[in-house]
């Protein structure tokens, strides 16, 4: 068990510290799961074990900010339908799909997607899980070693169209079961506020403040959700939302209002965006150079798996070269911005200072990429070629905090 150990990886190249500064030939050692030391040409001291790391690129392991690995159960199912057809909590396809799967087969997709994850280089990830209290013990007991899973619960309870202009709270039984929820997950994470009355958004808020847990929630994401928010309430998902809890994060804001993006950066709220499942739905772009221009916290995630593969090479990919299409300017982003959207800017909203990146003190959360490989090997910009280029063929090993997760330090 390498995290046990003190271990030197030497002739590295590194991308270091936050602005991602290349080290070539460089070292790095790992004592007790954590980055002890770093930097360039020979190290003062050996380490019990020592490795020779010629020929690989480290990066800081990846987190996939926002992911739904319940619905891995039905990767492409219904393609072509909309956003509520397909994941509306009361009638959406999703709902009748995870009501009717046993729990041993939901258990065995979650189970394999999990530990598929490293191996795209993921040693760090957000999910939104349903199901309530026994939604969240599913997933915990699928759980690997060394991986960060923030495993994001929500009531097991949503209300009809025709109540939820009501004054009512969450039904007791549903509150119990919440209770129980906030108990065993990591927070609660919302599937939206068109889901729940003022009451019960302030029920769900109160008590995940009284157990200390954080709350995140997705909004904004079709101008159908939005639209629906202004008629039942007379004002966006975004303000009904603020005026109601603090959330610790957003997901999407594909629709939003200028006035919702100020509202956000007014309360220093991070935003995850998910491009390609966004894309997939058909519901446009989200707005990430507006966020960014407010110096919003701007992470990326990859959202159902029924949708999407959790693969964040390519989630960078596609959200690098969407912007600049999008923008029509080709520096209207640059690849050390994505990249931060997928590593430290990901830790920050899902408050893991641990990790994010390659510094004295860190995890060792560390992908390492073979540099012999043809897309790799002649780069001039590296930080250019992991966004744009890199795939889960390069990955040679990933470690969570000093634990291999997947393949070998052997080239």
């Amino acid at each position: 068990m390498t995290g046990r150990m003190s271990l030197l990886i030497q002739n590295l190249t590194i991308l270091r510290g936050t602005e991602f500064e290349v080290i070539k030939n460089g070292w790095l050692r790992i004592e007790k799961g954590t980055i002890s030391d770093l930097g360039e040409s020979k190290p003062q001291r050996q380490s019990s074990k020592t490795v020779d790391g010629k020929n690989l690129l480290a990066i800081p392991g990846l987190v996939d900010a926002h992911i739904h690995l319940g619905d891995a159960v039905a990767r492409d199912i219904g393609t072509g339908s909309t956003l509520s057809e397909l994941v509306h909590p009361i009638h959406g396809l999703k709902n009748r799909i995870l009501q009717e799967t046993s729990k041993s087969t939901l258990r065995q997709a979650i189970r394999q997607t999990i530990h598929a994850m490293p191996a795209s280089g993921i040693t760090a990830f957000a999910d939104f899980r349903e199901g309530g209290s026994e939604g969240v013990k599913l997933i915990k007991e699928t759980m690997t070693d060394g991986q960060r899973g923030l495993i994001l619960g929500r009531p097991n309870y949503c209300f009809s169209e025709d109540k939820i202009e009501s004054d009512e709270d969450l039904p007791d039984n549903v509150t119990k079961d919440l209770i129980e929820t906030l108990k065993i997950s990591d927070g609660l994470g919302l599937s939206g506020p068109n889901e729940y009355t003022n009451c019960a958004l302030h029920t769900i808020s109160e008590l995940s403040r009284s157990y200390g847990k954080p709350v995140a929630i997705h909004a904004a994401e079709s101008v159908t959700s939005k639209e629906f928010s202004l008629t039942h309430f007379g004002e966006t998902e975004v303000k009904r939302t603020l005026g109601h809890m603090q959330p610790r994060f957003m997901v999407h804001l594909t629709n939003a209002t200028s006035d919702d993006l100020d509202m956000i950066a007014d309360r220093h709220i991070p935003i995850v965006c998910c491009p390609q499942a966004n894309a997939t739905l058909g519901l446009g772009i989200p707005p990430i150079i507006a966020l960014l221009k407010r110096k919003i916290t701007v992470a990326l995630g990859t959202d159902n798996v029924m949708l999407n593969e959790p693969d964040m090479f390519r989630e960078m990919n596609y959200a690098s070269k969407m912007l600049r299409a999008e923008h029509r300017n080709p520096a209207v982003v640059t690849p050390k911005d994505v990249l931060k959207m997928a590593t430290q800017n990901a830790a920050e909203a899902l408050e893991l200072p641990e990790t994010g990146s390659l510094e004295i003190g860190k995890k060792a959360d560390i992908v390492f990429l073979n540099l012999n490989h043809p897309n790799l090997r002649f780069s001039q910009d590296l930080v250019a070629s992991v966004v744009h280029r890199a795939r889960i063929e390069n990955v040679t090993c990933v470690m969570g905090e000093g634990e291999i997760l997947h393949g070998s330090l052997k080239v």
